[in-house]
């Protein structure tokens, strides 16, 4: 009796073991799609900055593109459990918080996506501004803080 539950919690421990560098390639893919998100973003504001809404356009896109992706980065198992990550375990405690600011993040960079489309540098800030409050409102609540 003793050597099956053994065997059974080894292999708990080998599912376990085997699950982990998988979380590990999602965390890595979480970083460099925060990173393009972030490049994006400064690219758009130094654009809109320079009063030059064509090149508003390619980084307005990318963050649409991106901001539908991101909601898929975060599996459960993809935390903080699984190795070194920005992302606070509150993401999965309190999931409905999470996935409704996803959604306002989504919203916003779909309207500076139109935003920018339109070509209105006045419409593009506002929209830029209010994509920015939805990142910081989701990073205030589940990201921890750089070293």
């Amino acid at each position: 009796m003793r050597k099956t539950i053994l065997l059974i919690a080894a292999a708990g421990l080998g599912t376990a073991a085997l699950a982990a560098p998988a979380m590990v390639a999602v965390q890595k893919q979480r970083h460099q799609g925060y990173e393009q998100l972030g490049k994006a973003m400064r690219a758009a504001g130094q654009a809109i900055g320079q009063g030059n809404a064509a090149a508003v356009r390619g980084p307005a896109n990318q963050i649409a593109v991106l901001s539908a992706k991101a909601p898929t980065w975060f599996p459960a198992g993809s935390g903080p459990e699984a190795g070194k990550t920005h992302a606070k375990p509150e993401i999965w405690q309190n999931r409905a918080d999470f996935d409704a600011k996803m959604a306002n993040f989504g919203a916003a960079a779909k309207a500076f996506q139109a935003a920018a489309a339109a070509g209105d540098l006045g419409a593009m800030k506002a929209a830029h501004q209010k994509l920015g409050q939805t990142c910081g409102s989701c990073h205030n609540s589940y990201r921890l803080k750089d070293d």
